[in-house]
Order: structure tokens, then C-alpha cells, then sequence
């Protein structure tokens, strides 16, 4: 067999993926990193990588379903973002339609 044949390249997409999940680890990371320093600072940069995860990860999205069933009052604020946002979208969405 052929060295070429044995290594397998990524499809464009899989590395995309790979990145952003990296970069939400990087970012929850550097988050916990500046949470001890004065201001809020350290929260929305581990929030937003937090957000980067989900929207990347199966297994991250499995965590947190789990962990919203678990422990649903400690969850709830993130949630009601979650479905603000989600009417946002679909009311942006209903909007293109009528207008199309």
C-alpha cells in the first residue's frame, strides 16, 4: 500500500468544525483565566465559547440537555436567552418569507 493512499484527508468542512471547537474551548478557557481579575469580564468570553461549543458540538449539546434536565432552575436564565433568541430568528425568518 501506498504511504498517500493511507493517509485520509479531511473534508473542508470536518476541519471547520474542529476549529470553532477549539476555539470555544480556548475561549471558555481564557474565560475561567480572567474571572479572578476586577469586572465581569471573564463571564461573556466563556459565554460566548460556550455558545461557540454548542453550535458545534454533539457532545456538548448532549451535556447540556443533560445538565438543563438535572438542574433546570440553575439553567432557566440560559434557557429563556436561548428561546428569545430563537423567536428572533424565526420572526427574522417569517419576515424574509412575506416579503419574498
Amino acid at each position: 500500500m501506498h504511504r498517500r493512499a493511507a493517509i485520509r484527508r479531511l473534508p473542508l468542512a470536518r476541519v471547520r468544525q474542529m476549529a470553532l471547537i477549539g476555539t470555544g474551548w480556548s475561549l471558555i478557557g481564557l474565560g475561567a483565566l480572567m474571572s479572578p481579575l476586577p469586572g465581569p469580564f471573564g463571564f461573556p468570553v466563556a459565554l460566548a465559547g460556550g455558545v461557540i461549543l454548542l453550535r458545534n458540538s454533539a457532545g456538548a449539546r448532549r451535556l447540556f440537555v443533560r445538565l438543563k434536565r438535572r438542574h433546570p432552575r440553575l439553567l432557566s436564565p440560559v434557557e429563556r436567552i436561548r428561546a428569545k433568541l430563537r423567536h428572533r430568528r424565526n420572526a427574522a425568518k417569517a419576515k424574509a418569507a412575506a416579503t419574498a
